[in-house]
């Protein structure tokens, strides 16, 4: 497997990785090197190989122009020329569409399959990640070397090109046979479902919350930026709080500096200081307790055509936690929610939708206990696992 972030800290990366290990398959990842991580390491049965010397913000900036242009990121390409000289790779497993290019250069040296993972709708994504963003260097270098358009062919010519495609939703498989013509044999749909024994983590990790215990909690939990609805969840607390005086937004996680900006001065501006939390970001072992203390967990994000085609792992978390859960109305989500009853569904982008269900929730909190049952039903008994999912990965790889 090949990845261009930290491992084994990419949730999907890792279980995958981890659960073909458990089915008896070798596996070895291929990662950049940060300071103070080993550069060849063992964890849980997964070989982990990092190159290169520490892969900062501008190193990897500079090889992500490079590779827009000449489809080629040097950094990988000559990380993974030392790979191939030291180990017989079986198959070549591609995390996201940024590296397709560079693996695809060592195609002849793979002996079987090639599989690109599409964690989501790349050439979508960037219209929105970057929104936000004061700098005029970083826009330039987005509008002339992350072009959408570009991104689009390179997705089709890379998806005819590998022998499998893995997506994350059966909306982006739709999306590539509509869109590109692909054969749908060639496509799989392996989700960002979570372990049923998540569930133990809500009993593991009681340590204690950030949630005051005498407010009506709304807590998001996760990274910020343009399409993941804050700013709606933030517009919706003055009717909130109008009804609801003791309601609180808790907004748990991360952003670059100007989304942060962009989020508080809404804040500020709103005079909703007091009724709006933000709590930065927490270690893993302290969400549980974020999760199953809050009166709703909210996944708000906008929909578009990047976030239609994609799903967060946090939304079968919530579901494993034995509290509200609310989306909204992103494809994905709302199907999962729908097809189980397991949550409430908002209109994406409509704060006033958003504010009302809130509000009803509040008002008439017994009547929601059958979405929070039916939520953990659908993880723990009807299939909605990782440990049904990952089956798929497994059988991928059994040629």
């Amino acid at each position: 497997m090949v990845v261009d972030g930290a491992y084994p800290n990419d949730i999907r990366v890792r279980k995958e990785a981890e659960s073909l290990v458990e089915n008896g398959k070798k596996v070895l990842v291929v990662c950049p090197s940060k300071k103070g991580l080993l550069k060849n390491e063992v964890v849980n049965g997964v070989t982990i190989h990092r190159i290169g010397n520490d892969y900062t913000t501008w190193k990897k900036g500079i090889c992500d122009i490079i590779e827009s242009v000449a489809n080629i990121n040097p950094f990988f390409y000559v990380g993974l020329k030392n790979v191939f000289k030291n180990y017989e790779i079986e198959h070549l497993h591609v995390h996201d569409l940024p590296l397709a290019g560079t693996c695809f250069a060592y195609k002849e040296k793979v002996k079987n399959l090639l599989v690109l993972d599409l964690h989501e709708n790349f050439p979508e994504a960037i219209k929105t990640w970057f929104l936000w963003r004061k700098s005029k260097l970083i826009k330039w270098k987005n509008n002339l070397f992350m072009n959408p358009e570009r991104w689009s062919k390179k997705e089709q010519n890379y998806c005819e090109k590998y022998d499998k495609v893995i997506c994350v939703v059966e909306e982006m498989k739709e999306k590539l046979i509509t869109k590109f013509n692909m054969d749908p044999n060639k496509l799989v749909v392996i989700s960002n479902h979570e372990k049923k024994t998540f569930r133990d983590n809500f009993m593991k990790y009681k340590t204690q919350s950030v949630i005051a215990k005498d407010v009506f909690s709304i807590a998001y939990v996760g990274g910020f930026g343009p399409h993941r609805g804050l700013d709606t969840c933030i517009k919706a607390m003055p009717r909130i709080v109008e009804k609801i005086p003791n309601a609180k937004l808790y907004l748990v996680g991360k952003g670059n500096k100007d989304v942060e900006n962009h989020l508080k001065n809404l804040v500020r501006i709103n005079n909703l200081e007091s009724c709006v939390a933000f709590i930065g970001y927490k270690p893993f072992a302290e969400i549980p307790a974020i999760m199953s203390s809050s009166s709703i967990n909210v996944i708000p994000h906008n929909a578009d055509e990047h976030t239609n085609n994609t799903i967060p792992h946090k939304l079968f978390q919530i579901m494993l936690s034995e509290q509200l859960l609310m989306v909204s109305s992103c494809k994905p989500l709302k199907r999962i929610a729908e097809k189980y009853d397991a949550g409430v569904v908002f209109e994406a982008g409509n704060t006033q939708d958003f504010a009302d269900k809130v509000i009803a929730v509040h008002e008439h909190k017994n009547d929601y206990n059958s979405k929070i049952k039916n939520a953990f039903d659908a993880v723990m008994n009807q299939g909605e696992n990782w440990e049904n999912e990952s089956l798929k990965l497994v059988e991928l790889y059994n040629v």
